[in-house]
């Protein structure tokens, strides 16, 4: 087994490869959608160059052409491990774990997150390494897209559509940095979602919004699909204050539901905060369900 840096697109299509391989096995190990790393590498304020240098590769083989884990280390103190499913618990596993916790040793506040509540052998590893458990955690919700999807209409005048791309980057913009109370300018915050529009990963057609009878972003969401388990993923979604309470929520996530269907997509699920009541009571109200806890381990300190 031998460690290299980042090297491009084709490595990131190995790193979601991967993720699908290990929600195939379903071993205890929660492995984020495909959806989910996509997110994290392109909305984003860091420049490509510097994500990519904190990302890690282990290959093997002759040619050292298969993939057989990876490490992302976040900016933000974050670490993430996953390995293939055959190699869970293995030496070569702690082997990837220890250099990322190396890496980031001079963080004060290192954590790692998306531990499966039922992992016990991630858990232990955590605990033999100076981890607990933090109060924050994720909540992982699912559900089944078989049967009818019709859910209810839109209110009088809005309508939905999906993205037209670049040219939506503001309007979106304006929805998403209320929808999650964005502190930066507007100025600086919208750039962002033009550079994601703008990215390789996106797709407009699985960006969809509820659009107001004054032609605002009223809600938005984007769905990504995994065609080797079949789960279709929300990552984000996100309402503006000022048109929530008014069952657009619920509208655009069962549009996702017939989207993500209409994919071949069987389930579809999605994470959030566990100290959200209406975002657990929209999903619910949705027909998802919790499916598990996923916890945040942070090391301990001295």
């Amino acid at each position: 087994m031998k460690s290299r840096a980042y090297e491009g697109m084709r490595d990131l299509y190995a790193m979601m490869d991967l993720l699908a391989e290990g929600r195939k096995v379903d071993n205890g190990t929660h492995y984020v959608h495909r959806g989910d790393l996509a997110w994290w590498l392109f909305y984003t304020d860091v420049p490509s160059e510097v994500w990519q240098s904190h990302i890690r590769l282990w290959m093997e083989g002759e040619q050292s052409e298969r993939l057989v884990g990876w490490a992302l280390l976040s900016p933000d103190e974050d670490f993430d491990v996953f390995v293939l499913p055959e190699l869970r618990g293995d030496a070569c596993e702690d082997e990837m774990l220890a250099w990322a916790v190396e890496q980031m040793s001079r963080q004060e506040n290192l954590q790692n997150a998306w531990v499966a509540e039922n992992d016990d052998v991630r858990i232990r590893w955590m605990d033999a390494h100076g981890f607990e458990r933090a109060e924050f955690h994720m909540v992982h919700f699912q559900r089944s897209l078989s049967g009818p999807l019709d859910g209810p209409p839109l209110p009088e005048g809005f309508s939905i559509r999906s993205s037209r791309g670049e040219e939506d980057a503001k309007l979106r913009s304006v929805c998403s940095s209320a929808a999650f109370g964005a502190t930066r300018p507007f100025d600086e915050y919208w750039p962002r979602t033009l550079r994601f529009m703008q990215s390789p990963v996106y797709v407009p057609e699985h960006e969809i919004f509820v659009i107001a009878p004054n032609g605002d972003v009223a809600s938005y969401c984007i769905i990504w699909t995994d065609e080797v388990n079949k789960v279709g993923h929300f990552e984000p979604v996100g309402t503006h204050p000022g048109y929530q309470r008014q069952g657009l929520g619920k509208c655009l996530l069962y549009e996702g539901f017939r989207r993500l269907k209409a994919e071949g997509m069987t389930e579809a699920d999605l994470c959030t905060n566990f100290d959200n009541p209406p975002a657990h009571a929209l999903y619910e109200s949705a027909g998802m369900r919790i499916d598990k806890r996923l916890f945040t381990y942070k090391k301990r300190t001295i």
